[in-house]
Order: C-alpha cells, then structure tokens, then sequence
C-alpha cells in the first residue's frame, strides 16, 4: 500500500507540474508564432523568431526535468550548434535543428494534453479527499453535500457518503498512473534525442 501511494503520489506530482507548464507552453507557443508570422516580412522579425526558438527550448527543459523526474532516467534534448556570423545564418542553424522543430510540436501537443490530464487528475483527487472528509465538512453547507441522487445532510448519511471515496481512490490511482506514463513517454519521445538506428554492413 505504501509503494502505490509514493507512486501515486509521484505521479500525481508529474501531472500537477505538467498542468502548470502546459499553460506556459500554451503562452510561449501562441505568442512566439503570433509574433513571428505577423512581423515576418520585417527585419525585426527574425531576431522574434530566434527568441522563439530559446523560448521553446526553455520551456522543453522544463518538461525534461519533469519527465526525468518521473522515469528516474534523464531525458537530454541533442540540439544541433545554432552559431554564425550573421543573423540568418543563426536563424537558417536555428530551423535545420530537428530538435527545435521537435521542441515545438511537444510545446503544441503538451498545451493540449498536459493540460487535459493535469485537470483531471486534480479534480480527481479533490473529489477523492472531499468525500473522504465529508463527515468533517457536510455540515457547512446549508443543505447538506448534494450528491445527485441524495443530499448528505446528517452524520450518517456523511460516513455512508464517504465510503465512495475508497472505489474513486482505486479509480484515481488507475488513471493517475495511465495519464502520467502516457504523457511522460509522449515528452520523452518527443523532448529527448533520436534513436539512430545502426546499419549492419
């Protein structure tokens, strides 16, 4: 029982994480693109996309810390050098780095994902430690835990109520470890380098 909930608890601290910088993926993405595509045709564009570029790389290490956390491994990104002696030669080395590329459709996906799964797993384990507790709190409410198809407005009613939180647990924990190692496989593949494969000769 101990291990499941250190499990559980890991990767409900993953998903919460992965809740918070999905929103700052969401931002950076939207606002690196919106930028870049409206001042494309100005010189004072491609400096934006350059900075677009470190932005999404910025946030990526983020979920690398992260996923790293989760699978007890380190996720590296393998970036190309972007240095040169002019500003499109640094922005040409910038978009021929596959990982770049590789950064933002993790950014695009995780703003989705991340997202989703972040607020279902919190709102699965609030629901969980509210019913837990609702003989503790029933009380408050001027009409009692409106559960549906009853209201628990008396002690008893309370602690019957509460014993639904022992199946949501076990539900919880099952989603809990589905959505996080969906997600974290999802970033590795994405976030940390291709696999090259060798050709036997």
């Amino acid at each position: 029982m101990n291990a499941i909930l250190i499990r559980s608890g890991r990767e409900a601290a993953y998903l919460t994480a992965g809740l918070l910088t999905s929103i700052v993926a969401f931002t950076v993405w939207v606002t690196a693109v919106s930028l870049s595509l409206s001042l494309a045709l100005f010189i004072v564009g491609l400096p934006i996309m350059i900075a677009g570029a470190v932005a999404f790389r910025w946030v990526a290490e983020l979920d690398r810390r992260n996923v790293s956390f989760l699978l007890g491994r380190r996720v590296r990104g393998r970036y190309q050098d972007h240095r040169a002696d002019t500003l499109f030669g640094r922005l040409a080395a910038t978009f021929r780095d596959p990982q770049t590329w590789r950064d933002f459709s993790w950014l695009t996906v995780h703003s989705i994902v991340g997202f989703a799964f972040g607020t279902i797993a919190v709102t699965l384990i609030g629901t969980v430690l509210g019913l837990a507790t609702l003989p503790a709190w029933y009380w408050a409410l001027p009409d009692g835990a409106e559960m549906g198809l009853w209201s628990a407005d008396t002690l008893p009613l309370a602690f019957a109520t509460a014993l639904l939180a022992i199946p949501l647990a076990a539900v919880t924990v099952i989603l809990l470890r589905w959505m996080a190692w969906t997600e974290a496989l999802l970033a590795a593949g994405l976030l940390g380098p291709r696999r090259v494969k060798s050709v036997a000769r």
